[in-house]
C-alpha cells in the first residue's frame, strides 16, 4: 500500500444506545441538529437522465423505485448539497442514439445544470463553493460521473471532465470497463442472465493511470460498484482519500454491493468514507431505518464514525427501504442515528461533515507541491 496511508490500528468502539433524556430532547433536538448540520448527499442523479422512450421502459422494470424528483427535493429534506452524477456506462449511454458515450455524458451534465438552476440550486466545483452556497442558504450541486466507461482507453478525458466541473468519478458501474471490474453486473441485478466478464479482474494499468490523474487534478475517486480486486487496487494506487458513496456492511448481508470489514478498513486507511444507502429491492438491502442503523453501528464499530457518510442514490435507486420515500425523510435518519447512540458531533459528521472533510483533503492533495 502507498506509504502515505499506513493503516493505524484503531481502538474499536461500541455505539451505546442512549435513553431519551440523553438524546437531549428527542425529536425536537434531532430536527435542530439536522438544520444546524451541513447535510451532504454523496450520491444522487437528476431526473430524466435516461432519455425517452427508454426511460418509460426502465421505470416499468423497476416498479419499486420512488418517483423521480427534481433538485427542489434537497430543500425538502434539509439537504445543503448533493453530488449529482451522470451515468457513463452503456446501460445508459447506449440509449442516447447516434451519440458517442462521451457526448451522452455531456448531455447529462448539461441537463443536471439546467435542472439545478430550475430548482434554485447552484452548481459548484469546490468545497469553498459548497460552504459558500450554504451561507447564502442556497442548495449546492457538485457534478460527478458514475461509470468512467466514456473515457475509453485514454486518461486525458479526466482533465476535460475536471475543467467541465466534474469532481467525483465512480470508476465502474454495472459492467466491467477498461479501468476495472464491477462487483455486480446489471444482469445479476435483473436476474440470472448470461454476462460476459473481462478476463482479468481488478484495476487495469489504465485504471491505475486514471486514479493517479484524478488525484493529481483533485477529482474524488468513488469505488462504489468496484469488485474487491478493483477496490484494493484503487486504494493501493491512490494518494488521496477514496470513498464508496453508497453501500453497506457485508457482515450483515452477503450482498456483492456491500463491503467486507477489511474493505471498509482499506477505505478508512486512505482517510475516506462510506455512504449509508437506503436501498431495498426484492429481499436485498436494508429493510427499514432500524436495519440501516444496524449497518451504521457495524461500520462505526469497524472503522469509526468519522468514516461514515450518506449516499441516497436519489433518482437512481431501483427500490428503497420501508419508511423512506426520498430526501424529505432524511431527518428521520438523523433522529435514528441519535436514538442508537451516536453523539451529536458524530451525527453531524455522518450527515455531511465527514464527506466535506474528504473533499477538502482531495483538493489539498491535488494542490500539494510535487516531491
Amino acid at each position: 500500500m502507498n506509504t502515505l496511508f499506513v493503516h493505524r490500528r484503531r481502538r474499536r468502539r461500541r455505539v451505546r444506545a442512549r435513553s431519551a433524556p440523553e438524546r437531549s430532547g428527542g425529536r425536537g433536538y434531532s430536527e435542530r441538529l439536522h438544520q444546524q448540520s451541513f447535510v451532504f448527499d454523496l450520491h444522487t442523479h437528476g431526473p430524466r437522465f435516461v432519455p425517452q422512450p427508454f426511460r418509460t421502459l426502465w421505470r416499468a422494470l423497476t416498479p419499486g423505485a420512488p418517483a423521480e424528483v427534481g433538485f427542489d427535493a434537497l430543500r425538502a429534506g434539509g439537504v445543503d448539497a448533493a453530488v449529482a452524477k451522470a451515468v457513463g456506462d452503456p446501460i445508459v449511454t447506449r440509449w442516447y442514439v447516434g451519440q458517442s458515450p462521451w457526448d451522452a455524458v455531456e448531455r447529462q451534465l448539461a441537463l443536471i445544470e439546467r435542472q439545478a438552476a430550475a430548482a434554485g440550486a447552484v452548481v459548484v466545483d469546490s468545497v469553498a463553493g459548497l460552504t459558500g452556497a450554504r451561507a447564502r442558504e442556497v442548495p449546492a450541486v457538485l457534478l460527478g460521473v458514475e461509470g468512467a466507461d466514456a473515457l475509453g482507453h485514454e486518461v486525458d478525458g479526466v482533465d476535460a471532465w475536471y475543467e467541465r466541473g466534474v469532481r467525483v468519478v465512480v470508476l465502474v458501474h454495472l459492467g466491467d470497463n477498461a479501468l476495472g471490474t464491477t462487483c455486480l453486473p446489471w444482469q445479476r441485478y435483473a436476474g440470472p442472465l448470461p454476462v460476459r466478464r473481462r478476463t482479468t479482474p481488478g484495476l487495469s494499468a489504465l485504471g491505475v493511470r486514471a486514479v493517479e490523474r484524478m488525484n493529481q487534478r483533485g477529482v474524488l475517486v468513488d469505488v462504489a460498484h468496484c469488485d474487491r480486486a478493483t477496490l484494493l487496487g484503487v486504494v493501493e494506487a491512490a494518494t488521496a482519500p477514496v470513498v464508496s458513496s453508497h453501500t453497506g456492511a457485508r457482515a450483515l448481508q452477503d450482498f456483492p454491493r456491500y463491503l467486507t470489514d477489511d474493505e471498509l478498513r482499506s477505505i478508512a486507511a486512505t482517510g475516506g468514507v462510506v455512504g449509508l444507502w437506503p436501498f431495498r429491492t426484492r429481499r436485498t438491502g436494508v429493510h427499514d431505518v432500524a436495519d440501516l442503523m444496524a449497518h451504521a453501528r457495524h461500520i462505526a464499530t469497524s472503522i469509526g464514525p468519522d468514516h461514515l457518510a450518506i449516499g441516497t442514490d436519489m433518482n437512481g435507486v431501483p427500490g428503497v427501504m420501508s419508511g423512506y420515500g426520498g430526501e424529505a425523510d432524511l431527518p428521520s435518519v438523523t433522529c435514528a442515528l441519535l436514538d442508537v447512540g451516536f453523539a451529536p458531533s458524530e451525527v453531524a459528521g455522518i450527515l455531511g461533515g465527514n464527506a466535506l472533510r474528504v473533499l477538502k483533503k482531495v483538493e489539498d492533495c491535488a494542490h500539494r507541491p510535487a516531491g
